[in-house]
C-alpha cells in the first residue's frame, strides 16, 4: 500500500481504521473525516454491494418514466449503475488535448490516495471532491430527469435513451454540484443521450448536449455545450471506465468576447493497489447514500 500524504487545506481531520459495517459482507474500511463529508476507502466487495443498491434506487427513480417499458427501465438502470463515483486506489496517465491552445496540452501522472487526496507529477494536490476530470465516472449523469426518459433509437445491439435536465439534481461531489448549478441557466435546452447494449445493459456512451443556443443574460449567449463519455469495461479493475471523454463549449459575452473551446482527455497506464480498494465520499449534506 502506498503511503498516504499529509492532510491538505485543513480539510482532513481524523482517520478511523478498520471500520466494519455490522451484519454485512463488507470488508475493511478506512474513514477520513472532512468538513464536507467522510472520505471512505473500501474493498471491492463493498463497492459491488453498493452498486447493487444503486441499481435498486435507480429502478425506483425510473418508475416515473412512463414512456419506457419495464425491460427498458431495467436496461437504463443497469447501465447507470455501472457509472460509479468510487475511485480505485490507482495511478494512471491523464492526457489533455486543447483545441485552441495546443501549447497547454499535457500529460499528467495521477495517483489516488485513501485519505481523499489526488496528486500528480506536477506537484499538485487536490481533494477528491475538487477533481474536474475522472476516468471512473461521468459527473453530468446525476442531472438526468427520469420522468422525461424516452427511447429515441434502437438496433439489434444498441438502444439510445434521451432525458431532459433535472434542475433539482444533487451530488456529494463539490465539482459536480457546481457543474449542475452552472447548467441550470440553460437547463431547458439540455438533453442527455444514453446508449446501452441491449443484450447486457452495459453503458456504451453518454452525451450531454445543448440542443440550441440559449441566452442566459441580456448580453450573454451560450452557443454550445457538449460532454461526451465513451465507456469500456476493464477486466483488471472489474468495472467500467471512461478512457475517452471530450468537453466542448462556446459562448459570447461583452467582458470575455467569443469563446470556443474543446478539451479531449484520454486515460491509460492504470496501476492499482491489490487487492482492489475504492475511495469515495459520503456527503453530510445529502440524506441519501452517495451515488457510487
Amino acid at each position: 500500500m502506498r503511503n498516504t500524504l499529509p492532510h491538505a487545506r485543513n480539510l482532513l481531520l481524523s482517520v478511523v481504521l478498520l471500520t466494519v459495517i455490522p451484519g454485512s459482507v463488507f470488508g475493511e474500511r478506512t474513514v477520513t473525516a472532512t468538513d464536507s463529508g467522510d472520505i471512505i476507502a473500501s474493498d471491492l466487495v463493498e463497492m459491488q454491494e453498493y452498486a447493487k443498491l444503486h441499481k435498486a434506487r435507480l429502478l425506483t427513480g425510473l418508475e416515473v418514466a412512463s414512456s419506457l417499458s419495464d425491460q427498458q427501465k431495467e436496461l437504463v438502470a443497469t447501465a447507470l449503475s455501472k457509472d460509479l463515483e468510487g475511485i480505485p486506489l490507482c495511478s494512471f496517465s491523464q492526457d489533455f488535448l486543447y483545441r485552441q491552445d495546443t501549447e497547454k496540452s499535457e500529460t499528467r501522472s495521477v495517483t489516488v490516495h485513501e485519505n481523499g487526496l489526488l496528486t500528480d507529477d506536477k506537484s499538485r494536490k487536490r481533494v477528491f471532491s475538487e477533481w474536474n476530470y475522472s476516468p471512473f465516472s461521468a459527473p453530468p449523469a446525476v442531472g438526468m430527469d427520469y420522468s422525461s426518459a424516452k427511447l429515441i433509437e434502437e438496433t439489434e445491439t444498441e438502444a439510445t435513451f434521451q432525458f431532459k435536465f433535472n434542475k433539482k439534481a444533487k451530488s456529494p461531489s463539490e465539482n459536480t454540484t457546481e457543474l449542475l448549478g452552472n447548467l441550470k441557466r440553460v437547463a431547458r435546452n439540455l438533453r442527455y443521450d444514453l446508449t446501452v447494449d441491449t443484450q447486457t445493459g452495459a453503458p456504451k456512451k453518454l452525451v450531454l448536449e445543448l440542443i440550441k443556443p440559449t441566452r442566459v443574460m441580456v448580453v450573454a449567449r451560450v452557443k454550445k455545450i457538449r460532454h461526451e463519455y465513451i465507456y469500456k469495461f476493464d477486466e483488471n479493475l472489474q468495472r467500467f471506465l471512461i478512457p475517452n471523454q471530450a468537453v466542448e463549449f462556446a459562448y459570447s459575452a461583452p467582458t470575455r468576447g467569443k469563446q470556443d473551446e474543446r478539451i479531449e482527455v484520454t486515460y491509460s497506464n492504470f496501476e492499482c493497489d491489490t487487492p482492489l480498494r475504492y475511495m469515495w465520499q459520503e456527503s453530510k449534506d445529502l440524506t441519501e447514500k452517495p451515488r457510487l
